[in-house]
């Protein structure tokens, strides 16, 4: 490191992480990049064992079972949401080059007629792989909604009450249908 932070702010940025203060505030703080920070709570530079300090334990990230953990549909509604924007984006980049183009107004070289089409099969791609999400997500949510509906017991005694009915119904129907047959 050219100009090595100051022991004080070392030990400030070590204590400002043992109380759990998130690393971007310590970095506002103490002026340090994310990389010193670290660098600084793994000991940093010391030439003898007294002097130099004891790593600081790291904190708890996200556990491995957490990021095997589906995303909320929530989450990927909003993802969903990104990455239409940006393949829309892009398309409105293409399609503008394509007019002027077209207009004369700018000269395109060959090859960014190439790296267009290129762009646009990908596009084609991910709009398709989009829309397969889209209906993916979209299952998912009527099997929530459905099996919610189905946990709830009031719903059930409804939907109990109302094939009871229908049964009992056809039953009637099914009689009466045989005594006109008889006569």
């Amino acid at each position: 490191m050219p100009n090595p932070p100051s022991p004080e702010t070392t030990e400030q940025a070590r204590a400002l992480y043992a109380r759990g203060v998130p690393v971007r505030t310590i970095m506002a703080d103490t002026g340090l990049s994310r990389r010193q920070i670290y660098y600084w709570l793994d000991r940093g530079p010391g030439r003898d064992a007294e002097a130099t300090p004891k790593p600081t334990p790291r904190r708890a990230t996200r556990r491995r079972s957490d990021l095997a953990r589906p995303p909320s549909l929530e989450a990927r509604r909003r993802l969903m949401g990104r990455l239409w924007r940006a393949a829309e984006c892009q398309i409105s980049e293409i399609e503008d080059r394509l007019v002027a183009a077209t207009a004369g107004e700018a000269d395109a070289p060959p090859r960014d007629a190439e790296r267009d089409a290129r762009a646009l099969a990908v596009l084609a791609r991910v709009m398709r792989e989009l829309s397969a999400l889209d209906a993916a997500a979209r299952r998912d949510r009527a099997a929530d909604e459905a099996g919610r509906a189905s946990r709830d017991p009031e719903t059930f005694r409804r939907e109990l009450a109302r094939r009871l009915a229908q049964i009992q119904s056809g039953e009637k129907g099914a009689a009466a249908q045989a005594e006109g047959e008889g006569e």
